[in-house]
């Protein structure tokens, strides 16, 4: 400490704190082949951070959806060619806007039913030509690496392992119930897909990011297939329970009037020849049932029409803007990585040799001198 103690320099006691920039940058200057070894060897680390990092493509596409007017004047105006021009086809305020996409897009329910969607990895030309194969595989063993053959290490820990083998994946029963497996894939799977959405134009942007550049473009494709799937199935639900309703009341009107009609001919069958006022009575009654059960099947059946037109109406209209292209680069750079790690360790060496290095050497100096003093 005596060496520090001659080298210290004098520190005026001013009223403002000053650093000495000068004295700084001499203590650079003075370290700079230190320096410039700490970052070539940082810079040597990123290099085989880079060599065994992961290629991550990412893909994204533009969907606009319709913007659909919910006068139904379509259905209005068949109505009154129907002869239903009283009945009122407007729907109420529907819950499932286009600023859920993000939501549902993050949903577990909807993140657990592509756990099975197939993948296939990238081959090139070259690699074709060479008879290489494309691996098929599963979101679910690309993301728990099941698809990949495990090491001999890897093999032997298994084998000596006391732990019993886990139940093969055989798809996910209930979303609600997942295995910590199951929700560590959906997880993931959550953090590689990404949706946005403008609410002035309600262009809907999908990204996904993975290490394969066809497998991201396949899982592209079906979120958004998947995502367009989800929101036409809750506009038309209600379309398609109304369409089963009223086919089943038309079903049921039709054999209502098929009764009706049979027994009305039985009996001006039976009674063409009884002229009396109590059988010509129950023929008019028989008649006016097979009237009117024919007038009530004629409206359930317009109404079953109705409804199926419904369901065509309700269901949404999406115009893909941007489609899935296959990426042609990575999104990380590995020369992005090696420069990182030089800058680094070149920032970690000019903070050792301008302050830290000092600072430690007076925060030991005062700690023997406390020491001494004691003593």
């Amino acid at each position: 400490m005596e060496e520090y103690k001659n080298n210290q320099p004098q520190i005026q006691e001013d009223d403002e704190f000053q650093i000495d920039w000068a004295g700084i940058l001499t203590k650079i200057l003075k370290h700079w082949k230190q320096i410039l070894i700490i970052g070539f060897v940082f810079g040597v680390m990123g290099i085989f951070s880079a060599l065994s990092m992961k290629r991550m493509y990412a893909v994204k596409l533009t969907l606009a959806p319709e913007i659909q007017n919910r006068g139904n004047n379509s259905l209005s105006s068949m109505a009154s060619m129907l002869g239903l021009g009283g009945i009122n086809m407007s729907a109420t305020t529907d819950a499932m806007n286009i600023t859920l996409f993000p939501e549902i897009c993050k949903s577990t329910p909807f993140l657990a039913a592509l756990l099975d969607v197939p993948l296939d990895s990238y081959v090139s030309d070259k690699q074709r030509e060479a008879g290489v194969e494309p691996l098929h595989t599963t979101v679910y063993k690309h993301f728990t690496r099941e698809d990949q053959e495990k090491s001999a290490f890897a093999k032997w820990i298994e084998a000596h392992s006391k732990k019993q083998a886990e139940k093969p994946y055989t798809g996910v029963e209930n979303p609600t119930e997942l295995t910590r497996k199951q929700a560590g894939v959906v997880k993931g799977l959550g953090k590689v897909i990404t949706c946005e959405v403008d609410k002035k134009t309600g262009v809907t942007t999908i990204g996904v990011t993975l290490d394969d550049r066809m497998m991201v473009k396949q899982l592209a494709d079906t979120v958004c297939n998947r995502l367009q799937v989800y929101v036409s199935d809750y506009r038309t639900k209600k379309a398609k329970a109304d369409y089963d309703y009223y086919c089943m009341l038309a079903n049921e009107a039709k054999e209502e009037y098929k009764k009706a009609q049979a027994a009305y001919a039985q009996a001006v069958d039976y009674d063409r020849s009884v002229i009396l006022q109590g059988a010509q009575s129950e023929r008019e009654r028989l008649r006016e049932e097979a009237s009117l059960a024919s007038q009530i099947y004629s409206q359930m059946a317009q109404q079953r029409e109705l409804s199926r037109a419904k369901i065509q109406e309700e269901k949404p209209v999406y115009a893909v803007v941007q489609p899935a292209v296959l990426p042609q680069s990575p999104v990380n750079s590995r020369a992005k990585r090696v420069l990182m790690w030089g800058f680094i360790g070149g920032f970690l060496a000019l903070l050792w040799y301008g302050f830290a290095a000092d600072f430690l050497k007076k925060m030991v100096y005062d700690v023997e001198e406390k020491m001494q003093e004691e003593e």
